[in-house]
């Protein structure tokens, strides 16, 4: 196990990751230290009282998230682009790496603008219980990419949701 998650484990997010093909993958320092990091904002999230600054982190939680996505999947890259993508949008880059993630991607994505108005300070407040729920989806997330990681396969234990259609509308 590369870190112990914060959020609990139960129900999937838009689709589960985890594949028994592979008993043990590989894990890149930099995927390691992303998903450190992104334990240590989630963390930080539940400790903030204001549901906008705890829906923040627990974006930038995600971020750090889909980064350990990238970093993982470059290190299985059979071969690496020879030029730098043409977007630096997280989400599009991590659906492209692991089609696995586009459902969770379409998620992040549908939330950017919400970070986008925080971090512009924008008068815009989060209510708490979308707050909260986006915190717990943020989790499952980690999970997944934790799972995706380490090659662990926790379909049968937990199910899989799909295709995510039941984030976009909370």
């Amino acid at each position: 196990m590369i870190t112990s998650r914060t959020a609990q484990s139960g129900a999937t997010g838009p689709r589960a990751v985890g594949r028994s093909d592979c008993a043990a993958r590989p894990v890149s320092s930099r995927a390691a230290t992303l998903l450190d990091r992104a334990d240590e904002l989630l963390s930080a999230a539940a400790g903030t009282p204001e549901p906008s600054e705890r829906f923040h982190l627990a974006y930038l939680a995600a971020l750090r998230g889909a980064g350990a996505v990238l970093a993982g999947a470059e290190l299985r890259a059979v071969h690496r682009p020879a030029r730098r993508p043409r977007t630096r949008n997280a989400w599009v880059l991590m659906a492209r790496a692991e089609p696995e993630f586009a459902a969770w991607a379409d998620f992040f994505a549908d939330r950017s603008d919400t970070r986008a108005a925080i971090e512009a300070g924008v008068t815009r407040s989060v209510p708490a219980d979308e707050a909260s729920r986006f915190y717990d989806e943020v989790g499952r997330f980690l999970h997944e990419v934790e799972d995706y990681l380490t090659g662990a396969d926790d379909r049968s234990a937990s199910g899989n949701s799909g295709s995510g259609d039941d984030r976009r509308s909370a």
